[in-house]
């Protein structure tokens, strides 16, 4: 089972991901206290090893045990939430609405998400210093800039981020984005139901790579400080229906 949190649960992240948002939001949703341990990319294994567990973050360490996935941590907050908070509706046909909606975009949204934002911002030594400087301490600040070009090339490799893996990526997002819009195209409120649920919550938290929510500010900066490419990429994004939802649902449930 791994170490044990003492207190309160210890979430391990790496800040800017968008799965550790969703961990971070469904923890907030919940009213659950806890502490975060922020790592940089490859950093964060001293942070999952030290918890007990294996590689992945979010990572949340509780006197029960570990959590080891951003919705399995969705999971665990809602057996500490009431019914009418929590993000898988009771009706048995509205929950599984829910859970292929929120197994799809952890599927398909996250993974070309990043790809996309990380083909953005990858390359401007700038930004990616001030994203670090606004997310992690002190020390690793300073270990980023002596790790910063070997770190980049590492993580272009993790994630296939090189043009034609990019492109490929755009396509599929926009393919997820017009399928979400045609399925608001009703003038619902939420993708299922008549509340917010983790449907919801994992489309808007794994979008918020590139559609920059001002909710996110303190992660990535203000959308007119960004490269060029990525105001872009959000403006076009923000324009369609569920890029409009992304923002109305930081409104609506995250502030």
């Amino acid at each position: 089972m791994g170490a044990l949190a003492v207190g309160a649960p210890r979430l391990v992240t790496i800040p800017f991901s968008h799965y550790c948002e969703k961990a971070r939001w469904g923890l907030d949703h919940a009213g659950v206290a806890y502490v975060e341990a922020a790592y940089l990319p490859m950093l964060h294994l001293v942070g999952v090893k030290g918890a007990g567990g294996d590689h992945q973050v979010p990572l949340l360490a509780t006197s029960e045990g570990l959590v080891s996935d951003s919705t399995d941590i969705l999971r665990w907050c809602d057996a500490r939430t009431a019914p009418e908070r929590r993000l898988w509706p009771e009706d048995a046909a509205l929950a599984a609405e829910v859970s292929a909606w929120e197994e799809r975009f952890d599927a398909e949204l996250g993974p070309n998400a990043r790809r996309v934002a990380y083909g953005c911002v990858l390359g401007d030594a700038a930004y990616m210093r001030d994203m670090v400087a606004r997310t992690l301490p002190p020390w690793q600040r300073g270990l980023f800039a002596v790790v910063r070009v070997p770190a980049v090339a590492m993580i272009r490799r993790a994630y296939g981020i090189h043009p034609a893996g990019v492109a490929r990526a755009r396509a599929r997002l926009d393919a997820l984005f017009a399928e979400v819009s045609t399925c608001l195209a009703d003038g619902r409120s939420w993708l299922v139901g008549d509340r917010f649920t983790a449907a919801d919550l994992t489309f808007a938290a794994l979008a918020g790579p590139v559609v920059f929510p001002p909710e996110l500010d303190a992660i990535y900066g203000r959308l007119e400080d960004a490269p060029a490419v990525v105001g872009q990429l959000a403006g076009e994004l923000r324009e369609t229906p569920a890029g409009r939802h992304v923002l109305a649902v930081y409104v609506q449930a995250r502030r």
